[in-house]
């Protein structure tokens, strides 16, 4: 073997050996004692772990907003699109009507789905996420199925759909305008 291997080798070696001998050397504790660690305080802990999740979820809710803020004008459009859908179905008078919208709608719904991906592209950074979801799930289906059963005489029918459909765009609303008065820290 060549010198300059066996000088390595042996180098390496005894580095091998002094480390082994460094981590044989500490005492270990007692059985039963924790060694020269303080004693933790549990509800310390507690409260410590607690203030630090909330802390964690406000920066990510911070987060949140300034990503919609930086696409308000997208999510205005979608909004928009979501709009002035339901408002055609609430004006169409007879059961042909609805189903002539439901029947024109697939298209846009997936032009409307390529414009939420360009918003959020990973489907994790923008909060309204679901709630676009569910709004173009009911304008696809549900909501037509019940214009035609409030057409058909069964008034209740619609009020469902209509309260989920308010309820969610006050929802992407009011996170909208909280996103456009966010300031950056």
């Amino acid at each position: 073997m060549p010198t300059h291997r066996v000088l390595l080798t042996t180098a390496i070696a005894a580095a091998l050996l002094a480390l082994a001998g460094a981590g044989a050397s500490r005492a270990q504790p007692a059985p039963g004692t924790r060694g020269d660690r303080l004693p933790e305080d549990p509800v310390a802990g507690a409260k410590s772990t607690a203030q630090w999740r909330e802390h964690m979820a406000f920066e990510e809710h911070e987060r949140k907003l300034h990503y919609d803020r930086d696409r308000l004008k997208q999510h205005r459009a979608v909004v928009k699109f979501l709009v002035a859908t339901r408002a055609r179905y609430d004006r169409a008078r007879t059961k042909a009507a609805v189903t002539a919208i439901q029947t024109r709608l697939p298209p846009a719904v997936d032009g409307v789905r390529k414009q939420i991906t360009a918003i959020d592209k990973w489907g994790t950074n923008s909060n309204l996420l679901g709630d676009y979801d569910a709004l173009l799930k009911a304008l696809s289906d549900g909501y037509p199925a019940a214009r035609v059963a409030f057409l058909d005489g069964d008034r209740a029918a619609i009020d469902a759909p209509r309260a989920d459909f308010d309820r969610r765009l006050k929802h992407i609303k009011d996170w909208l305008a909280e996103a456009a008065e966010s300031k950056d820290e």
